[in-house]
């Protein structure tokens, strides 16, 4: 069976001759016709490539990523998860939980703001985004706001101590409307719900 050598052409596939050094791996190209056109009419000049491994690139402007072996990207990140982190405590109740994450997230935030940014040598070029920023700015709402319903939580059962416990010994429902007299309609409202 010949392997084509015999009509000028080698069989990609056939193992090269004996004696032959080793090569390195090189991807398959289709090989130009014999004559300088290809059949659809182009010249072999202008034959596309195949395209390349690896990734497409994206089009448009590269987007801003945290690296996180810059020390501000990573006080940005444990910011944003410091943030969370509260907000989610808050929202299930553990305000003393919550509490501390937001004084962290909150801290951290301002100190990632508060970095110099790089200084531009066009002063009209626009300046790039940081992309630690986005993240500190997250941070600072989600931990600001968990800092607030901490402290609004905190302020209730300091001023309200004795009705909160009136509330918690009492057994039935008229004695837990009688806890009430002295407090402000909003408070029993919020804690007893809206009168029958």
């Amino acid at each position: 069976m010949s392997s084509g050598e015999d009509s000028g052409e080698r069989n990609p596939f056939a193992p090269p001759p004996p004696g032959a050094p080793d090569q390195p791996w090189r991807p398959r190209v289709p090989q130009p016709p014999a004559s300088g056109d290809r059949p659809d009419g182009q010249p072999d000049g202008e034959r596309p490539q195949p395209p390349g491994w690896g990734p497409r690139p994206e089009p448009g402007p590269p987007q801003p990523r945290l690296d996180l072996s810059d020390p501000a990207h990573r006080t940005a990140r444990n910011a944003l998860l410091s943030g969370f982190a509260a907000l989610l405590s808050v929202l299930f109740g553990l305000f003393w939980i919550g509490f501390p994450l937001a004084l962290l997230a909150v801290w951290y935030a301002v100190t990632v703001l508060r970095v110099p940014a790089e200084p531009v040598t066009d002063p009209f070029a626009p300046r790039p985004v940081r992309p630690q920023v986005p993240a500190a700015l997250s941070a600072l709402l989600t931990g600001g706001l968990a800092l607030v319903m901490s402290l609004a939580t905190f302020t209730m059962q300091f001023a309200y101590h004795d009705y909160l416990d009136c509330v918690d010994s009492a057994i039935t429902k008229e004695a837990v409307h009688s806890c009430g007299v002295d407090v402000p309609t909003w408070v029993t409202t919020l804690y007893e719900g809206p009168a029958e």
